[in-house]
């Protein structure tokens, strides 16, 4: 089992520098990253997040924004990406358990993200890694396989691979960050202006 040690993860980022010329679809296929939505339109747009699951304003993206781009006539042409970017210990284990199985990914995102007030509000670490198990388990994430990605270097090496690729190919400091079609947006905005610049990307198709 992890110990949960509540620390940032800046220090192993700070030596990289942004190169422009990285096309975001070869980073996709690089790292081998399947929307977790994906649209069946003629014309779609892709939107890359980069999230982590301790921060407050991807939470409220996910609880507020998201919804409205739900609602929205532009969703259904949506191929919507999460890359983790955990930016301390207690995002990097949750990562971790939604990324120990893709059938549950997205329920498990929406769970923790749901219950951000209670968990990050935690008085121990072994609290939030009692509650972050629990809503993994109660999607049906089995005990034994939990148990495995926990202790899966390969894993664990691979989120923060992606997370050093984010910071040096996109120049990701800070989350959430979105790339919509290529297009770098920082932090969570009104839904409103994702939707128009979405639908921007979408005439210009």
């Amino acid at each position: 089992m992890l110990k949960l040690i509540l620390i940032p993860f800046f220090s192993i980022l700070s030596a990289f520098t942004y190169a422009k010329d990285y096309e975001y679809q070869q980073f996709l296929s690089d790292n081998e990253i399947s929307p977790l939505i994906k649209s069946d339109a003629d014309q779609t747009v892709d939107v890359i997040e980069f999230s982590s699951f301790s921060c407050s304003h991807c939470a409220a993206f996910h609880n507020e924004t998201l919804k409205e781009i739900r609602e929205s006539d532009i969703y259904k042409n949506i191929n919507y990406y999460i890359v983790d970017y955990p930016l301390n210990q207690a995002a990097f284990y949750a990562s971790i358990i939604a990324n120990c199985n893709a059938d549950i990914r997205p329920s498990y995102t929406d769970s923790v993200y749901e219950n951000y007030d209670i968990w990050t509000k935690s008085a121990t670490g072994e609290e939030i890694i009692e509650l972050l198990n629990n809503y993994g388990l109660q999607l049906g994430l089995e005990d034994e396989q939990l148990q495995s990605c926990l202790k899966d270097e390969s894993l664990q090496n691979n989120l923060l691979s992606l997370q050093v690729s984010a910071q040096s190919n996109f120049g990701v400091e800070s989350t959430p960050t979105f790339i919509i079609d290529g297009e770098k947006i920082q932090g969570n905005r009104p839904a409103s202006e994702f939707i128009k610049v979405i639908k921007k990307k979408l005439k210009n198709k």
